[in-house]
C-alpha cells in the first residue's frame, strides 16, 4: 500500500514549529545588482537544468526558429529540437524570496532575432540584445528575473525560441541553464546544514609592493563554521575588457563555463579563505568592488553570496600607465571558414619601445581552423586562441611580445579553410591590454 507522507518541513511549518520569514532586503535579491545595491549577504539555492539523455543530440540544447523544420536544413537531427527544457525544482515557493533564470548561450548564427524564454507557459521574456541581432558572433549569459508566481514546486517547463531574422537558419544552443532562488532567513535546509548562523563579508586591504600590484581579498568567517566551506569564488567590478560579453566594459566581470566560475578573480579552496587579486593589468579607477561566492561542503548547488566591498581604488601608477585598446573596425560577422580571411585593426598611439607588457584579450568559438596552422595572427605572428574544434567559447588572455607591436595600425587576421562550422571571434571582438612605461 503507497502511504503519501509530508516532506518534514512541511508537517512543521503546518504545526507552527516552524515559520518562515522573508530577508531583510529592500531589494529583491539577484546576482546581477550593482555593487551599492549588495548589503547584505542572501543564501541561494541553484537548481540547474539535467538533460536527458536522446539519442543523436549533444548535450546542448537546440533552438530552432519555426521556418526550420521545412527549411533546407529540416532534415537535419538538430532541426528536431524544439527548444524546451525541464527545470526540477523541489521547493516550497513560500520559503523563496527571490528568482532568476541564468543561462551559457551561444548567441547563434549571426542574424537570429527575437530571442525570448516563457516560464511554464505564464510569462514571456525578451532576452537582452547582445548584438547577434546585428549580425555579430555571440555567447552570452542572459539573467531574466522572475516573479515567484512563475514557478512550480516541481518540473518548470522552460520554453525557448528564436525567429529567423536576417539569417539563413534562426538557430541558438544553451549550453548551461539554471533557476537560482532566493532562500528565506531561517530556511529550513540551512538548518539542516547547521549554516542558519552563517554570515560572512569580504575584507579587502591594498596590496602594494615595489614588485607587484593588487587587492588582497579575505573572507571573514567564523572559525566554527570556516570547515564547511568547500570554495570561494571572488568576482570583481571594474572597469576592464568585456570578457562575458554583455556589452557593459564596468560591471561584474567574470561568467561560468560548464557551470564553474571562469575569468573571474580566482578561487580559494582547500580550506583557504583568500587570494590575491593582481591589478598590474587594469587600469587606475575608483568605484571598484568585489564579492565572494561561497559553496559548502555536501551541500549541492546552495551558495551565499556576500555584501559587495566597495568604494576600492586601482590607483594611478608613478611610472607606469594602463590603457585598454579594442578593435573598432571587426567585420561583422568576424567568423571565418571554407578560405573566407577576416580582418580587424587595433590602433595604438605609443611607441612599443615603452611598452613594458601587452596581453591579447579575446574570445573565440571554436569550430575548427581546418588545415590551416597559424589561423589567428597580429601583424603576421600567430597566437593559438582558438584550438581544436570542440564547438566550445574559449577565454583568452595571453601574453603578446611587443616588439612584434607598431605604433599606428596592427593588423589581425583570421582564417578557417574548413567548410564545416569554422572560427568565430566573438564579439566585441580582440582587444590589447598595454602597459606603458612614463
Amino acid at each position: 500500500m503507497k502511504t503519501n507522507r509530508r516532506p518534514a518541513w512541511m508537517a512543521a511549518y503546518l504545526t507552527g514549529a516552524i515559520c518562515f520569514t522573508a530577508t531583510a532586503a529592500t531589494v529583491q535579491p539577484s546576482w546581477d545588482l550593482p555593487p551599492s545595491q549588495l548589503k547584505e549577504g542572501v543564501f541561494w539555492q541553484e537548481h540547474w537544468y539535467e538533460r536527458e539523455p536522446v539519442p543523436g543530440t549533444t548535450r546542448r540544447l537546440r533552438i530552432n526558429a519555426p521556418e526550420t523544420s521545412l527549411g533546407r536544413f529540416g532534415d537535419r537531427t538538430e532541426a528536431r529540437e524544439n527548444g524546451l527544457m525541464i527545470i526540477e525544482v523541489n521547493e516550497n515557493l513560500f520559503q523563496i524570496t527571490g528568482a532568476e533564470l541564468y543561462a551559457e548561450l551561444w548567441g547563434g548564427h549571426p542574424g537570429t532575432a527575437n530571442k525570448r524564454v516563457s516560464i511554464n507557459g505564464r510569462s514571456t521574456y525578451q532576452l537582452p540584445r547582445f548584438g547577434t541581432e546585428d549580425g555579430h558572433c555571440t555567447f552570452s549569459y542572459p539573467v531574466v528575473k522572475l516573479p515567484v508566481t512563475d514557478l512550480v514546486n516541481g518540473r518548470n517547463a522552460v520554453q525557448w525560441a528564436v525567429d529567423l531574422g536576417t539569417t539563413f537558419w534562426g538557430h541558438a544552443m544553451v549550453d548551461q541553464a539554471c533557476l537560482r532562488l532566493a532562500l528565506t532567513n531561517g530556511h529550513p535546509r540551512l538548518l539542516e546544514q547547521g549554516l542558519e548562523s552563517f554570515s560572512a563579508r569580504l575584507i579587502a586591504r591594498p596590496n602594494e609592493t615595489a614588485t607587484s600590484e593588487g587587492i588582497n581579498l579575505v573572507l571573514d568567517v567564523g572559525e566554527s563554521l570556516r570547515g564547511r566551506i568547500e570554495s570561494v569564488a571572488f568576482q570583481g567590478w571594474y572597469f576592464g575588457y568585456d570578457d562575458n560579453g554583455d556589452l557593459r566594459q564596468r560591471d561584474w566581470h567574470g561568467f561560468t563555463h560548464d557551470r564553474r566560475p571562469a575569468a573571474h578573480l580566482g578561487t580559494a579552496e582547500g580550506g583557504s579563505v583568500a587570494i590575491n587579486w593582481d591589478t598590474h593589468l587594469l587600469p587606475a579607477q575608483k568605484g571598484v568592488a568585489a564579492r565572494a561566492l561561497v559553496r559548502f561542503k555536501d551541500a549541492p548547488g546552495l551558495v551565499y553570496l556576500t555584501p559587495a566591498v566597495t568604494d576600492l581604488v586601482i590607483p594611478d601608477r608613478e611610472r607606469a600607465v594602463v590603457h585598454l585598446h579594442e578593435t573598432f573596425d571587426a567585420p561583422v560577422p568576424f567568423w571565418s571558414r571554407a578560405g573566407n580571411r577576416k580582418t580587424c585593426t587595433i590602433v595604438l598611439d605609443v611607441d612599443p619601445a615603452r611598452i613594458e607588457e601587452a596581453e591579447l584579450q579575446v574570445t573565440t568559438w571554436t569550430g575548427g581552423a581546418g588545415g590551416v596552422k597559424e589561423y589567428f595572427t597580429i601583424n603576421g605572428v600567430h597566437h593559438p586562441v582558438a584550438e581544436g574544434h570542440s564547438h566550445d567559447r574559449q577565454f583568452n588572455r595571453m601574453p603578446i611580445d611587443p616588439k612584434i607591436l607598431k605604433k599606428g595600425i596592427n593588423t589581425i587576421e583570421l582564417l578557417s579553410d574548413t567548410e564545416h562550422h569554422g572560427i568565430e571571434i566573438l564579439h566585441p571582438g580582440p582587444a590589447l591590454m598595454i602597459r606603458v612605461r612614463r
